[in-house]
């Protein structure tokens, strides 16, 4: 049976050397929206949700891949789809993963502020007070396919889903077994698992087991035998979105590279600094269609993997499934897993875990699911005075407290708790604290930590990214610090959004407002690439179009307003200790062709 528009296509894979395409993570048709368990990261950090985020780890030939699916929609007609290149094994994941990686090396955009001359509003004259950045928005049964058998190699459930592995050498075979037993796939797959379909390839199907629903969704870790990971993104666009954000965390022994695509370094002249990188995804999709083909990847972070340690697995924390157990009462269980860690908190140096006596406490979807069974919301309560689940559960004592419930008894009317202390304290072991532990062992394990991001739209998706590393290549930092200069002298303006200011990004592009920054920020049409480069396994970057000079040249004529007037002289041309490139005339970009990456 084919249902439009109901799967989830796997993402991402494996790539070995003779060309075996793999899985990945996921892409919904209908994608599910933050759902409350995301801890918002420092304000100083431009707000983006990526379509697909998976975490790739690789050992001895052994990938890894922490995939996290999102998906909104009918829990019936939940599927996920995925290539691989050997029988895998499956384990639960979890979102923390995700939260947390995503905070802790998340592109961060700071403003620091310089006052020249007699600045009636400089805040070093008042003791400070001035911020540095504006807030941003079981069992195996074995067919034969390529004799006419059943194509299943394995078939059993894990945690909130039925899964199947499948053969991959006859696509009508596998099709017809995933239609006979219930697992959906879109009009559209024939021809897009084609590239997919070879002897000694299989196929992971996922779907939600019977009593589960959408709420029970939680990421997945698949570990196969392959020699470098992959995004199998020419499956993906069966279900694709426009410009849907991909992001990818490589942990190794060194910075990661995407292999067979190119390599963008954004130009900071367009990243609107006044709001703390608001705009940064649209600069993202700008350098991204400049890409021959829109083949290429931006680095976000590259270096230690220590950012990450002691996170998702710091020292007692979760404490024992027995003490958990052995809770008098709801309000004491709920407490417990306050008091040790089971959340995270929203605070504004990108989360961590939670202590007791602290707010804004964040679950996991997959702890909400649990406690939603047993320790139910009272729905008025959410319906009446907009109470989430968190901010419920992070003060139970008070709304189950017989004072509360006396004052607003029409908050519990049909209100009950089904309180099975055993049982889930097991499904919040088996769900929650082993996925995060073992995610955490990775940061252990591993030295080194690459965080890559791309925008592709549906008709760019027919080349399959592969990874792989260069150790050699330096760090990329995540924290990004430009400089406001505000000229007081010069016109004794006392109205700071009027008084002329010249920024200096971390690029070292300088961009002039002769009439202040009181209209906010227009970017500079400009190209939103600074270089496209490809990344080999060793040796320096090779460029294929270098468009610093032209960007310099352009903002030495201009200024942010669109003004043909400049203030002063321009800023030193260095950056970095690197002598910046001769300017070049006006209109003109600088460009090498070097070679095309390859599959």
């Amino acid at each position: 049976m084919r249902r439009q528009n109901r799967w989830l296509v796997g993402l991402t894979g494996a790539f070995a050397a003779a060309a075996v395409a793999v899985g990945g993570p996921t892409l919904s048709a209908r994608r599910a929206e933050a759902c409350g368990c995301f801890t918002p990261p420092d304000p100083s950090v431009p707000v983006v949700q990526a379509g697909e985020r998976i975490l790739f780890a690789m050992d001895n030939g052994q990938v890894t891949a922490h995939i996290q699916i999102q998906y909104k929609g009918a829990a019936a007609e939940f599927g996920w789809l995925l290539p691989l290149p050997s029988v895998p094994t499956l384990e639960l994941g979890t979102d923390e993963l995700f939260n947390q990686l995503t905070n802790q090396t998340q592109p961060k955009y700071r403003l620091n502020r310089v006052y020249e001359g007699n600045c009636s509003f400089d805040p070093s004259r008042f003791g400070g007070g001035f911020g540095t950045a504006a807030p941003s928005a079981g069992g195996a049964n074995e067919g034969d396919s390529a004799t006419g058998g059943s194509p299943l190699v394995i078939r059993d459930s894990i945690g909130p889903y039925d899964y199947a592995v499948l053969r991959a050498d006859s696509k009508d075979a596998m099709l017809k077994w995933l239609g006979d037993n219930r697992f959906f796939v879109p009009a559209g797959t024939d021809s897009a698992v084609g590239p997919y379909i070879r002897p000694n390839a299989y196929f992971l199907a996922l779907k939600l087991r019977s009593g589960n629903d959408v709420g029970d969704l939680q990421p997945v870790v698949v570990r196969y035998a392959s020699d470098l990971p992959m995004i199998p993104i020419v499956l993906t666009s069966v279900a694709a979105n426009p410009d849907m954000g991909i992001q990818v965390w490589m942990l190794g022994r060194g910075r990661a590279i995407p292999r067979n695509y190119f390599h963008t370094v954004i130009n900071d002249a367009l990243i609107d600094w006044f709001t703390a990188g608001a705009n940064y995804n649209d600069v993202i999709i700008k350098a991204t269609k400049e890409a021959e083909g829109r083949h290429t990847f931006v680095t976000e972070y590259a270096g230690s993997s220590s950012v990450m340690r002691n996170i998702l697995n710091g020292p007692g924390r979760f404490g024992t499934a027995d003490e958990l157990a052995a809770q008098a009462d709801a309000i004491a269980f709920v407490e417990y897993l306050v008091s040790h860690n089971y959340g995270t908190f929203n605070n504004q140096s990108g989360g961590g875990p939670v202590g007791p006596g602290f707010g804004g406490l964040v679950f996991t979807s997959q702890l909400l699911s649990i406690l939603g069974r047993y320790i139910p919301v009272p729905t008025a309560l959410t319906q009446q005075q907009g109470i989430s689940a968190s901010q419920f559960y992070q003060n139970i004592r008070y709304y189950l407290s017989p004072s509360f419930q006396q004052q607003y008894p029409q908050y519990f009317t049909n209100y009950s708790i089904d309180y099975k202390p055993a049982e889930m304290a097991s499904l919040i072991f088996e769900r929650v604290v082993k996925p995060a532990l073992d995610a955490g062992a990775l940061f252990d394990a591993a030295p080194y930590l690459t965080r890559l991001y791309t925008t592709l739209s549906p008709e760019n998706m027919d080349r399959d990214p592969v990874f792989s590393y260069n150790p050699s290549l330096p760090d990329w930092a995540n924290v990004h610090e430009a400089t406001l200069t505000y000229h007081c002298g010069y016109f004794g303006r006392s109205n700071q959004s009027q008084t002329p200011a010249t920024l200096k990004t971390a690029s070292g592009y300088v961009l002039q407002f002769p009439y202040g920054t009181g209209n906010g920020f227009t970017p500079p049409a400009l190209p939103g690439s600074e270089r496209i480069e490809t990344l080999a396994e060793e040796g320096a970057p090779s460029v294929v179009t270098d468009n610093r000079a032209y960007i310099l040249d352009s903002l030495g004529r201009t200024n942010a307003s669109g003004c043909a007037v400049s203030l002063g002289s321009r800023a030193s041309e260095t950056a970095g200790g690197l002598t910046l490139l001769a300017l070049v005339g006006f209109g003109a970009i600088l460009i090498t062709r070097r070679r095309r990456p390859t599959a």
